[in-house]
């Protein structure tokens, strides 16, 4: 299997197209990103940022004012670099580009070339998450709020027995921003919708993927490939228990150093060497991380720019996750072990300014 075996048709938009068109497209399609397009590839847009945001007149807001960047891959890219990309990003899909044309192709679609025995033994337990959790008395505002405050691009919804009445993620909630769901829930003109009046209820997705917690992995990941599903629900005698995602399997295909799990990728075509420095510089940033945070795993993706020309320029971005939360970063120089460098600095002093403003310095 290639990886254009597993591409399919992106969703492609303009800079200049309106929020609530986009998002309607997105949500008639049930995608998560859209590529913007104009003569050549521009970037990414994202449910996930977009739902995030304050938006005060989605109709006078152009698409581009939420476009990120973002790689384009050519379809001969390694798997394990777009792997490890998404962890980077934290993107549900990105784009691809096969005889002129850009595709996408998404997390589920990569789990296809996981070999069976990198999950063998495993169950649900071993890699699901206790996330946040809202209440479904809990009102839209909060459970935007939340998201925004925790990073988090799903919340579950439960009931005060502990049984899970939905998920709130940005596919839900993009209706909040069209102009025809604002309507059928009461908004007219000149009259604001009150977020804190509505009960996030009314916005969640109930039909998901459940399983218990003795669920062999393979099993899940079998159905979430062929389903393209996104987000797992682990429940034991109908009382939640956590969530499963993609980024949670991804991780288990790192290497392992210690309790940490960390993928680099982009560096193939560099000498033993230089690679080796690479390793050992993060390395020592993790062990000065440790002191003050746990960190969880650490993904980097290392972007060569000009390659065979006159320059090479390396242009690194990576993402920390510890149990304070995500760090992210991206730096970049002429010269891969400098531009590392420069990358760890600025992951080390975001942790640093994270834990002194809880501890209130």
């Amino acid at each position: 299997m290639k990886l254009e075996d597993i591409v399919e048709n992106a969703l492609l938009v303009k800079p200049d197209d309106t929020l609530p068109h986009v998002i309607s497209r997105m949500t008639a399609e049930k995608r998560y990103e859209a590529f913007v397009f104009d003569v050549d590839f521009k970037g990414i847009v994202t449910l996930d940022d977009i739902i995030k945001r304050k938006v005060s007149d989605p109709q006078k807001m152009k698409i581009s004012y939420f476009m990120k960047p973002a790689t384009l891959f050519p379809v001969d890219a390694p798997i394990e670099d777009i792997m490890n990309y998404m962890l980077v990003s934290e993107f549900r899909s990105v784009p691809v580009e096969k005889d002129g044309k850009i595709f996408a192709v998404t997390k589920p679609r990569l789990l296809k070339f996981v070999k069976d025995e990198v999950f063998a033994g495993k169950k649900a337990r071993d890699v699901m998450q206790f996330p946040y959790c809202a209440s479904t008395n809990d009102t839209l505002l909060t459970v935007t709020s939340m998201m925004r405050d925790s990073g988090m691009n799903r919340i579950p919804i439960v009931d005060d027995k502990g049984r899970l009445a939905g998920i709130a993620d940005s596919m839900s909630l993009a209706g909040m921003i069209t102009e025809r769901e604002r309507a059928r829930m009461g908004e007219r003109d000149g009259e604001k919708l009150r977020l804190g009046d509505i009960e996030i209820s009314k916005f969640v997705i109930s039909e998901t993927m459940k399983v218990s917690p003795d669920t062999d992995l393979k099993q899940i990941i079998r159905k979430i490939s062929d389903e393209e599903i996104f987000t797992v629900v682990v429940e034991d005698n109908e009382k939640f228990m956590g969530l499963i995602t993609i980024k949670d399997i991804f991780k288990l295909i790192g290497k392992s150093a210690e309790t940490v799990y960390i993928r680099v990728s982009g560096l193939g075509g560099e000498d033993e060497f230089v690679r080796a420095k690479i390793d050992k510089m993060i390395e020592n940033t993790i062990n000065k991380m440790l002191k003050f945070v746990k960190v969880t795993y650490v993904a980097i993706h290392v972007e060569i720019k000009g390659k065979g020309g006159k320059r090479t320029k390396y242009s690194v971005q990576g993402r920390f996750m510890t149990n304070k939360g995500s760090f992210y970063a991206s730096d970049h120089e002429w010269e891969p072990i400098r531009a590392t460098k420069l990358f760890l600095e600025k992951i080390e002093g975001e942790m640093h300014k994270r834990v002194e403003r809880k501890r209130g310095y």
